[in-house]
């Protein structure tokens, strides 16, 4: 039986049809989950061009039509039945981003999707000047904005400032300059271009994601003009003087494969690191990857190469804006009512604080979880129902809802392991008729000490037993816990075990 993921529930129970899917950017936790939901709930998918090349490359990595996707321009209206939508250019660190602009019978809404605030920014235009375009002469009903950065006081920095550093570095290096970024950080990838061609290096992208995401971005004229022979091969570098070349690859989160990972650990084809090579970690480390990029940090280490990050050198600026510049689009925007969004309980929290600093009255200001229904029209009444959700996963076959037992019981395998018994006895379940077979899987224990545990449970379970009536099925029960119990001082935790007794 197919078991259906919370968010489709809801769908059905309100029979919500969607008009349209409207999509931001092209980040992955704003993509990833399109697929599963437009097969579920097919409808026109609207956003802007660089994040459509992305959609349709995620369709086709999972072996799926292409979707139809209808390609707006910011600034542009869009009218459907029961409200109109305007994207409109933010700052962050994928090109072709945007906020969204409703405007119903009930009020506007404004949605800032994820941004910061760059006064010099590579898209050409700022994200505090654009609010102020898409609300002239409006008022705002609701705002919902990007919780990310709230904790970081001031205001972000510039990718100016970002390329200028990048600029030194790369003159004083003697070796070669390898750059670590997310893929899809194009005006890092720009900034990193900027940087090699003007002390007279060639780049090579290391990385499918990352040459995916660079072809895209020439194709679409967003990297700008890029010189024949300046991005190199894997066949060409053994032309290129390591005094003249630029690694970029994927990997800043430590990720087993990638190209940082490959470099460090020597399986990179046709390159060797040493001591005389500049290693740049150009990406904030996210919550959970602490040691694995620890360790992808000595490694370089242990080559002797000089590694920066962004926490002893300019070479990073977050794609969220900080407090001040949080504080300084509510205050422009002056909405009625406000919502954060993107960020763990207690960023939702102090953003709060934060719009409430800016002029909004704390009684319109709403705190919402996922799950929650906030209703504010006609009237704003708050959080008016609860939905359950949570995280859903994708599987070999199908989409697995987190709270299932299939999700449940397969992590428990995979973290415990799995002991099968199989024993054959005589018709009176007195006596074990030969040796236990055994199955030992990831569990550290020797099939010696297993066989010895079943024979001498056997014995006692029946001893236990004698005055009760045994069948298969109880005796099987009564091992498995038997087993699991003495060898858990062994192994030092539960094992998954199955125990299958047959009568002769």
């Amino acid at each position: 039986m197919k078991i259906s993921p919370a968010w489709i529930l809801f769908f059905r129970r309100w029979r919500i049809k969607p008009a349209a899917w409207l999509i931001t950017h092209g980040h992955e936790d704003h993509i990833g989950a399109l697929p599963y939901m437009y097969s579920e709930f097919e409808a026109p998918i609207y956003t802007t061009e660089f994040t459509a090349e992305l959609i349709k490359e995620k369709f086709r990595g999972l072996g799926l039509p292409q979707p139809e996707i209808k390609i707006w321009q910011v600034w542009e209206k869009t009218v459907f039945r029961h409200a109109s939508v305007t994207p409109f250019p933010v700052n962050h660190s994928i090109p072709d981003a945007c906020g969204l602009f409703f405007e119903t019978r009930h009020g506007n809404l404004l949605h800032t999707g994820d941004f910061r605030v760059d006064r010099s920014a590579p898209e050409g235009s700022v994200t505090l000047d654009n609010l102020a375009r898409i609300t002239a002469g409006k008022k705002t009903l609701l705002m919902t904005s990007d919780s990310t950065n709230v904790f970081v006081a001031g205001r972000d920095m510039e990718e100016r400032r970002i390329a200028e550093s990048l600029n030194g570095l790369f003159s004083t290096t003697q070796g070669r300059v390898v750059v670590a970024t997310f893929a899809s950080n194009i005006w890092r990838v720009k900034s990193i271009f900027d940087a090699a061609r003007a002390n007279g290096r060639r780049v090579l992208l290391l990385g499918k994601s990352l040459v995916r995401n660079y072809e895209i971005s020439r194709r679409l004229g967003v990297i700008g003009d890029v010189d024949d022979g300046f991005v190199v091969t894997a066949d060409e570098l053994k032309m290129v003087p390591p005094n003249e070349l630029c690694i970029i690859c994927t990997g800043t989160q430590g990720e087993m494969f990638s190209g940082a990972n490959r470099l460090a650990f020597g399986s990179a084809e046709n390159i060797r690191l040493d001591g005389n090579d500049l290693v740049i970690l150009s990406a904030r480390a996210i919550p959970g990857n602490e040691k694995s990029i620890s360790v992808l940090i000595n490694q370089f280490w242990r080559l002797g190469c000089q590694v920066l990050t962004g926490k002893n050198a300019d070479v990073h600026v977050s794609g969220h804006g900080y407090a001040e510049d949080l504080k300084d689009s509510i205050a422009l925007v002056k909405p009625q009512l406000f919502m954060p969004l993107h960020g763990e309980f207690r960023n939702l929290v102090q953003h709060l604080r934060v719009a409430q600093d800016a002029g909004v009255r704390p009684e319109n200001c709403f705190l919402v979880e996922n799950g929650d229904v906030l209703t504010i029209a006609p009237e704003a009444l708050g959080v008016t129902d609860r939905w359950e959700s949570g995280r859903d996963y994708v599987g070999s076959e199908r989409v697995i809802p987190g709270s299932s037992d299939v999700l449940r019981n397969r992590v428990m395998l995979a973290r415990n392991g799995i002991i099968e018994i199989s024993l054959l006895a005589d018709s009176g379940l007195s006596r074990l008729l030969g040796e236990p077979k055994l199955q030992v899987r990831g569990v550290y224990v020797t099939p010696e000490r297993v066989r010895k545990v079943v024979e001498a449970s056997f014995r006692e379970v029946v001893r236990a037993q004698r005055k009760s009536h045994l069948t298969e099925e109880n005796l099987s029960e009564e091992l498995r816990i038997a087993v699991r119990r003495e060898l858990e001082s062994d192994v030092g935790y539960k094992a998954v075990i199955s125990v299958f007794v047959h009568r002769l």
